[in-house]
């Protein structure tokens, strides 16, 4: 707060006179003369438009004696607390402090002042003075403290507000309560939300919106509807903010059932659907796999916004249906909508699924041309993704390069692709790199990284890896990373110290870590350490196919003839029949 003027020094008046007299033209009309000083003050106050032009009213009260007027002193406080300018709230209350027989409803434009401007402790702190100089207060008073309470999360500060309100009277009032139950909302006690909600006899709507948000706020999608479910028991209707919330809910639950029922409702009890509620309805509808059902919504909306086109297209692509989401994207760039970054994020995954070279050339360009490349993080890691997938390396290797700005996920997704593409040695000079510039690799870096040397055959630089992540990042491995391990000494024929490596592993391996040293067994011939490992892998049992069909195989290359018919004989038996085997696309460029 700026320091007090002494309005009685009368220096200080002239001083303030002489500097605003020359903008007295700018006025919307003429300053009150000397013999009618206050007939025209309320008309000016209401016409002015800037804070000069409240200052110039200010100085001319103060000469004329006017300022201590309560009534037209009110009206300057109220004007200049009410004023969208810094500071202005601030002259307010300096006015006020020095003005007498102000009432509430002058201080109560302060207080909304500071509350408006995001100052909750000058709220607050006004609001105590207003108590100290024995004034009343009113409903509105304890609902901008309220509110100030919830903003700075002054959560003893609030409790004690609630005890005063009750003490005061007001908290039958549901304006109040409700306000009470946003504050608590804000400090995550939900237990006290709900409280004084069931302590609420007479609920308004607004009561039951505030609570269907906060659940949704949250992420409590049951709660959402089950008070979705009372608020329409008892005959309040829903109104859009609330269908956005429980259609959400729906959502995160995947529950069709009831989006269909959600959709019934709205569409016959709500008149005027916007765009947010249709959009919704596309979200709940993609993400519960219902995409004939997300397409009509999609079809029937009256008015598209570019989050409409996003979750539609997100649709397709989430759901294994990239080429309608490619198609949706250019029938979206022919009606001259502009994407925004989640929609070409939404798109450049999609290519990467298509893992076409001539697709993504095309989006890369569309991209870097729509300038978001340079502005965006995510969309350049994206794309470094898409390359890789579509198989231009060199390409995502020069986006990589050209980044001002790297996160960890930059890293790591440049070090995938090179490890996609059998690339180990620059895959570690770039995991090398990144420590470097003091970025500290996680799991998912580790896990990359080890990819890379299994690929590339770096066994010795493979193991350094394994155990600098134990040893010096004190990372605790997942299965996979056991995993690329035993993959990394499979490919290299240390079969051997695989199998030792997997004996001696802190958990306990999976199939997936014995089928890998099968196979390996099998393709070296090494049928001793394979009886071995069939013991393990029996002790497990058999899955599905690839694990019989690897049995069957193994006993084959060691002329078992009879162990081979009775797993085929056991895969009959059991109804296991042989996976559609893989496919590979090969694009003619």
């Amino acid at each position: 707060m700026p320091p007090h003027i002494n309005l009685s020094n009368p220096h200080i008046i002239k001083t303030i006179s002489h500097q605003i007299k020359p903008k007295l033209p700018q006025l919307p009309l003429a300053v009150p003369t000397a013999q009618y000083p206050f007939l025209d003050i309320p008309s000016l106050l209401q016409k002015c438009k800037n804070k000069g032009q409240l200052l110039q009213i200010h100085a001319h009260m103060i000469t004329t004696g006017l300022i201590h007027n309560p009534p037209i002193a009110s009206k300057l406080v109220a004007s200049f607390a009410s004023i969208p300018i810094p500071r202005t709230t601030s002259i307010a209350r300096s006015i006020a402090d020095r003005a007498d027989g102000l009432d509430t409803y002058t201080w109560n434009t302060i207080i909304r002042g500071y509350l408006d401007g995001k100052e909750p402790m000058e709220t607050i702190l006004v609001y105590s003075h207003v108590r100290r100089k024995g004034l009343e207060v009113d409903t509105y008073t304890l609902l901008y403290v309220v509110k100030a309470c919830g903003l700075m999360r002054g959560i003893l500060e609030g409790e004690g507000i609630h005890g005063l309100i009750s003490k005061l009277g007001f908290v039958s009032q549901v304006i109040i309560r409700t306000a009470l139950l946003q504050m608590y909302a804000l400090f995550d006690k939900l237990h006290s939300v709900q409280q004084l909600f069931e302590e609420t006899p007479q609920r308004d709507f607004v009561m039951w919106n505030a609570l269907i948000s906060t659940y949704a706020q949250r992420n409590c999608p049951y709660k959402v509807l089950g008070v979705s479910h009372d608020m329409v028991s008892n005959g309040v209707r829903l109104n859009g903010v609330a269908a956005v919330s429980i259609v959400s809910a729906c959502s995160s639950l995947g529950t069709l059932r009831v989006g269909k029922a959600v959709h019934s409702y709205v569409m016959k009890k709500l008149v005027d659907l916007d765009v947010y509620v249709y959009n919704a309805l596309i979200d709940m509808y993609s993400k519960c796999g219902s995409l004939l059902n997300a397409h009509h919504v999609f079809q029937i909306m009256p008015v598209r916004n570019v989050v409409s086109w996003t979750s539609m297209i997100n649709g397709y692509s989430d759901h294994n249906s990239p080429n309608e989401a490619l198609a949706l994207f250019k029938e979206m760039e022919s009606d001259n909508i502009r994407p925004d970054e989640i929609t070409m994020l939404g798109v450049v995954s999609m290519c990467s699924k298509l893992g076409s070279f001539e697709l993504g050339e095309w989006i890369d360009y569309f991209v870097e041309k729509n300038g978001f490349v340079k502005r965006s993080v995510p969309i350049a890691n994206a794309l470094i993704d898409m390359h890789s997938k579509c198989g231009n390396i060199k390409k995502a290797c020069q986006i990589f390069d050209g980044m001002l700005e790297k996160t960890l996920v930059s890293w790591t997704t440049m070090i995938q692709g090179l490890a996609m593409h059998g690339h180990g040695v620059p895959a570690l000079v770039r995991f090398t790199q990144m420590q470097i510039e003091g970025l500290k690799p996680d799991n998912i870096v580790f896990l990359s990284i080890l990819s890379a040397c299994s690929h590339a055959g770096l066994v010795d630089e493979g193991r350094k890896c394994f155990y600098s992540m134990i040893k010096d990042y004190h990372m605790e491995p997942w299965m996979e990373h056991y995993g690329c391990m035993v993959d990394l000494l499979c490919r290299a024929g240390l079969v051997n110290e695989a199998f030792e490596f997997v004996e001696n592993m802190p958990i306990k391996p999976d199939m997936i870590v014995w089928r890998m040293l099968v196979g390996a067994c099998q393709s070296q011939g090494n049928i001793s350490l394979a009886t071995q490992v069939m013991n393990h892998l029996g002790q497990l049992g058999p899955k599905n196919s690839e694990d019989y069909l690897l049995l069957s195989n193994l006993y084959a290359a060691m002329a078992e003839w009879d162990n081979v018919k009775e797993v085929r004989k056991e895969m009959r038996d059991r109804g296991v029949s042989k996976q559609d085997p893989a496919s590979s696309l090969i694009e003619i460029i």
